[in-house]
């Protein structure tokens, strides 16, 4: 056995270099809470159990130290970014192969206190507790007890979830993890679920397994969901007949020193940093997440800087041996996505993706919950690492990312990335127009459709990709179906197609762009735009019948035919415009019963039954001297409410309960 996972680590190394940058969002992924046919790679690295580590410590030989870094004016870089994004404190780790090279706090971990961040306050980590759920799940495949490559529906056919594709293309273990499922989001019922820190997992996920729908054939597409590694933690508790926390406490967080950091509120409250609203003074609330095991777990800079070396060291920690390499090298391996079936290993593995930090490649989390931003990020390679927490949501932690990550690499030379020589025909294969076909939240394609939308040129035989509204970027091509941004070592853009020939680019957490025709983009634009006008129309030019009819004008055109246009536009804006007028918590108003929702379900099925009415007055026969002009402008607005709500309809959001759905 020892010998057959061997080889397929070795073959890892044989295939086409593809690991890139994921360019991730803070969670809600993850980065987070709040990122099919089964390959070859996959069976051999899933569904053979890897307790082919040695079952005895192991001692490793860590190699040398390599990096110096100045504390004092690190920190001082630090408080600066804290203080120019009004961010009360942050946790920070700094470690290479053989040590921590500095952990501690910056800022305050509680401001009307007036405590100052240390390194042992626990910070909320949001989706980097997913890297810790891959540890556990990872451990109990060591031990023989799991198959990443078995269908959930096998292990746990209590567990709720719709696929069409269940007899061909069976969910598996790997694909929940990987987020390949094609599992929506987990819905705003669910975030807004946060009052009961002693539901189980079982409860968890009966809460509302409607979020669990395949939207697309699984292993094909990578779309962040957090219900997934909920489910694989869930199958541990079955087969381990331990709670979840306790058996990642006994088998991930006690080997890693860890003993502080616990997916639970903490016993001792005072090490608890408390977490902050946006305007950095109010205190957030500790929301007890009901999938724990995807944004839940709270930990100190001093206990992350442990687990880092151990992810740098491939599995060791101070020389001895806690989980294998081989282990550790398929939490970072992605093998459901149509790239990686193809070959490429860039993208999003078991609670763990690949970045690029000042030019080199890193592996690592981010993390996004209420009152914190969490960002982890370790290169094996060059044997350095770095994590940061702040207590207050802000574009601000991507700075501080961006300083460590460069105090950490200013001294290693960087990667010169590979370069393909194509012929005309391969790069002009590459070129068209791409539209985002996997959204995170299958409700925002709604919107998202329009502008998750890039286009790839061929300008003097070099590709370039832009993305609507973003920067035009160099593509190098690393391979035929490979291709890397200018500045960077890695691929992490692949020309893919699915089973039935249709291409798409792969993006890791960026998502799968289908090609369109070149047409497309400009007639959903046209047809967005134009429908659009037509509504603002009927809202500009309301005061001017109105005058018009109070003075005596008009008197052949049935107020009706200019009224019901009116009030049916009018509704559309109140319906699906107003409730974000109305929101103070997005996931609370959005979540529960609420002004903001009960506007949506309300002025959604009003605006359809306006409408029709509309629709009527607009068409019914008046008598000749109606003038044509108002008549035409009365009948464009009906149809473009029509259309409206038919295109609304066709996505779910007449009528949506959003308490409920």
């Amino acid at each position: 056995m020892r010998t057959l996972v061997a080889a397929w680590s070795a073959r890892q190394g044989r295939r086409r270099i593809g690991r890139g940058t994921l360019r991730r969002h803070s969670d809600v992924a993850g980065g987070g809470y709040v990122g099919g046919f089964r390959s070859i790679a996959l069976v051999l690295a899933s569904a053979l159990p890897l307790a082919v580590a040695a079952q005895d410590p192991e001692r490793i030989d860590p190699g040398p130290k390599r990096v110096s870094v100045d504390v004092e004016e690190l920190q001082a870089a630090i408080q600066k970014i804290l203080d120019e994004n009004r961010i009360p404190g942050a946790a920070v780790a700094l470690v290479d192969r053989n040590r921590t090279i500095w952990a501690g706090g910056v800022g305050l971990a509680d401001v009307a206190g007036g405590v100052d961040a240390t390194q042992d306050h626990l910070f909320r980590i949001g989706s980097i507790s997913k890297s810790f759920t891959a540890l556990a799940v990872l451990h109990a495949v060591e031990d023989g007890l799991l198959d990443l490559d078995t269908p959930v529906r096998e292990l746990a056919p209590e567990v709720e979830f719709t696929n069409a594709w269940e007899q061909t293309h069976p969910v598996t273990v790997a694909m929940v993890m990987e987020h390949t499922a094609g599992f929506d989001d987990i819905h705003f019922r669910e975030y807004a679920k946060v009052d009961d820190p002693g539901i189980t997992l079982a409860e968890s996920l009966a809460y509302n397994p409607g979020s669990r729908v395949s939207r697309w054939r699984p292993g094909t597409h990578m779309s962040y969901s957090n219900s997934g590694p909920a489910v694989a933690a869930y199958i541990v508790e079955k087969i381990t007949g331990r709670t979840f926390e306790d058996y990642v406490h006994e088998h991930v967080l006690e080997p890693l020193g860890m003993d502080s950091s616990t997916f639970h509120f903490p016993p001792d409250a005072a090490l608890l940093a408390k977490g902050y609203e946006p305007d950095g003074v109010s205190e957030a609330n500790y929301d007890h997440i009901i999938i724990r095991p995807s944004g839940g777990m709270n930990a100190s800079a001093r206990e992350m800087a442990r687990y880092l070396r151990m992810m740098i060291n491939r599995g060791a920690l101070d020389g001895v041996r806690v989980l294998a390499p081989e282990t550790i090298t398929r939490m970072e391996t992605p093998t459901t996505t149509l790239a990686a079936r193809a070959g490429f290993t860039y993208g999003y593995g078991l609670g763990n993706f690949t970045s690029i930090v000042n030019g080199h490649l890193f592996h690592g989390h981010n993390g996004g919950i209420t009152g914190f931003a969490s960002t982890s990020a370790y290169s094996s390679e060059l044997g350095v690492g770095f994590f940061v927490s702040i207590n207050k949501p802000s574009s601000g932690i991507r700075d501080i990312a961006t300083l460590l990550g460069e105090r950490l690499t200013e001294g290693f030379e960087k990667p010169r990335g590979a370069i393909a020589a194509l012929s005309d025909e391969e790069l002009q294969a590459m070129t068209g127009w791409y539209q985002n076909v996997t959204p995170r939240p299958q409700l925002a394609y709604v919107l998202s459709r329009f502008f998750a939308i890039q286009r790839v040129t061929l300008e003097v035989e070099e590709l370039f990709l832009a993305p609507l509204g973003g920067e035009k970027r160099q593509l190098v091509p690393v391979s035929a179906t490979s291709f890397r941004y200018e500045d960077e070592p890695v691929a992490r853009v692949f020309r893919v197609v699915d089973d039935e020939g249709d291409p798409f680019l792969q993006q890791g957490s960026a998502g799968s762009y289908a090609r369109v025709g070149a047409a497309w983009p400009y007639f959903q634009w046209a047809a967005a735009g134009t429908t659009l006008a037509l509504l603002i129309s009927a809202l500009l030019f309301a005061p001017v019948w109105a005058l018009v009819k109070v003075l005596g004008g008009m008197k052949t055109a049935p107020l009706r035919m200019l009224l019901f246009p009116l009030l049916a536009a009018l509704s559309i804006f109140v319906a699906f415009v107003l409730p974000f007028a109305l929101i103070s918590d997005v996931v609370q108003d959005l979540g529960t019963v609420s002004a903001a929702s009960l506007t949506l379900f309300i002025g959604s099925l009003a605006s359809v039954a306006l409408t029709g009415l509309s629709l009527h007055a607009a068409f019914r026969s008046y008598p000749v001297k109606t003038g044509r002009l108002v008549r035409l402008d009365s009948q464009l607005v009906s149809l473009a409410c029509a259309v409206t709500l038919l295109y609304f309809w066709s996505n779910g959001l007449i009528g949506l309960r959003m308490w409920a759905y």
